[in-house]
């Protein structure tokens, strides 16, 4: 059925970790808002975004890994980058996420180190590009010098096989 649509099937291996960030704090900003997962009626964007990690990010010490994830100030106390957590901070109540790691390790020939997937509605679409070039963007996000990307994969969650026969938009 989706060779017939022209589709095709990709299969990426991942595990899901505890979550662990640098505070409680964090943790109660990332996901006290955060949106729990639905059904493909309520949700029906599927969005995957594999990565890797550079050789220059594993080599960092892991404070210093940890810090690109929080915002950055002047010596004013001005914020100057945003950092992941902020950069993010629009898509926490409207897209449910979660992140694979690759079950062998990181930096595995073949294999990339994480796994994003996104679930989250039509009408958040636009939400979910505008987080995604805020992440991207290394003057406010530093951490993102240090991503290699695989390709973006957008599709829609569906309940049976015979759904895909229905024509959707992307």
């Amino acid at each position: 059925m989706i060779a017939s649509r022209g589709g095709s099937v990709e299969t990426l291996a991942g595990v899901q970790r505890p979550r662990s960030y640098t505070s409680y704090a964090m943790t109660q900003f990332a996901y006290t808002p955060a949106l729990l997962p639905g059904p493909g009626r309520r949700f029906p964007l599927g969005v995957v975004t594999p990565q890797h990690k550079t050789a220059d990010w594993w080599a960092m010490h892991w404070m210093r890994r940890e810090s690109l994830f929080l915002p950055r100030y002047n010596d004013r106390g001005e914020m100057i980058a945003k950092g992941h957590a902020l950069a993010a901070e629009a898509g926490i109540p409207c897209i449910n996420r979660r992140l694979y790691h690759a079950p062998d390790g990181y930096r595995q020939e073949g294999s990339y180190d994480f796994v994003g997937y996104f679930e989250f509605n039509d009408a958040d679409a636009p939400i979910f590009r505008a987080v995604m070039a805020g992440l991207r963007d290394v003057a406010q996000n530093p951490e993102w010098a240090y991503v290699r990307e695989g390709p973006e994969w957008w599709g829609r969650r569906v309940g049976c096989a015979a759904e895909l026969s229905v024509q959707h938009p992307l």
